[in-house]
């Protein structure tokens, strides 16, 4: 912190009388020392505050309490020299001013990530803390990025990013400069968290900020994942090109009451669409209505259902049903993964271990 004076004029007076030579022409000026960061002409708050008197002719001071008890003796003198000092407080207001903004955005912030934390999403973007975990023993590996590659019933699932960053901003540049679009910025590998787990990870601080990014149209028939309007994914086909699948529609229409809050029986209307769907063969629809006995949005959760339609699903090598069906594996004592890739392989299904 440096500190600088700063005189201001305040007029000439005539009310004194000079006891040197006579003369009653005296110069009011007033001298406030304020203290500053970095910016000279910008006070944070004032040190210290005085008035100068001086006769005009011979420069003789005229600081004495009564003297400068006549001067202000004038309303608007004292009232002016009054504000003159309100003024070097005015790079404290800004400081203020811009810590309640910045505050204000992060609470905001906060309350966000919390709902998404609350009610995940695929493809939603976690910024990872890892300070709260290692402490400061990796001063170069404290960020990261993580994203939401799949949600089975109360299970979500993570994909981390392959890099660290030193600072917050560093994360915040490298989404903004595309990192997360190259096709090996994300591990292969996924992490399974409950909500519970999710939400005490949060709170630790471990995960310090959830953004959802926004699906945006780029071209005809392209479109793009962004945060803050720039790109954190690939572009992918939108809409592909429309033929005939058996089970398709009712598929569609089920995952669309699904999403109808509106619609009082929705729950049940969807079900109905989507066992027709997965009767049908279609793998998307068996996931689905998979997801639905997952859930116990129809009923109680019903884990052997959604095991049955998920491996017919991923009979047809639909690999969000593999994945699925993977991690209900892994939270089933009776489970035996490798039989499921036994059958796997023996119908002849290409398929992907992450």
């Amino acid at each position: 912190m440096d500190y600088r004076e700063s005189t201001m004029s305040l007029g000439i007076t005539d009310k004194l009388l000079c006891p040197c030579c006579g003369s009653q022409q005296h110069s009011v000026n007033s001298v406030i020392t304020y203290a500053f960061y970095f910016f000279e002409y910008l006070p944070i708050f004032p040190v210290k505050r005085e008035t100068r008197v001086q006769c005009l002719q011979c420069q003789h001071p005229a600081n004495s309490a009564s003297d400068r008890k006549l001067i202000f003796s004038d309303l608007s003198l004292a009232f002016f020299n009054k504000l003159r000092l309100l003024s070097t407080f005015t790079g404290s207001v800004l400081i203020i001013i811009l810590l309640s903004y910045y505050f204000s955005d992060e609470q905001q912030k906060n309350r966000q990530s919390q709902a998404y934390i609350d009610a995940p999403k695929v493809n939603d973007f976690y910024y990872l803390d890892y300070r709260k975990v290692a402490g400061d023993k990796r001063s170069q590996n404290n960020y990261r990025i993580a994203k939401i590659v799949d949600i089975t019933g109360g299970t979500v699932s993570l994909t981390y990013g392959n890099y660290f960053y030193p600072m917050k901003n560093a994360l915040n540049n490298g989404l903004r400069f595309g990192h997360s679009t190259n096709f090996d910025y994300f591990e292969k590998k996924r992490q399974h968290f409950s909500y519970a787990e999710l939400d005490k990870l949060f709170q630790q601080g471990f995960i310090y900020r959830v953004v959802r990014p926004d699906f945006n149209m780029i071209g005809r028939n392209k479109a793009v994942y962004m945060i803050d309007g720039n790109p954190v994914s690939s572009t992918t086909e939108a809409k592909k090109a429309w033929r005939y699948i058996p089970g398709k529609r009712q598929n569609t229409q089920g995952m669309a009451y699904l999403n109808a809050n509106y619609i009082a029986d929705r729950f049940e209307q969807a079900f109905v669409l989507l066992q027709q769907s997965a009767e049908l063969g279609y793998a998307p629809g068996q996931t689905n209505l998979a997801e639905l006995y997952l859930t116990g949005i129809e009923g109680s959760r019903d884990i052997e259902n959604a095991a049955h339609w998920l491996f017919q699903a991923a009979l047809q090598g639909y690999q969000p049903a593999i994945e699925k069906y993977r991690v209900i594996c892994q939270l089933e004592e009776t489970c035996e993964i490798e039989d499921f890739y036994r059958a796997l392989n023996e119908a002849g299904t290409s398929y992907q271990i992450n």
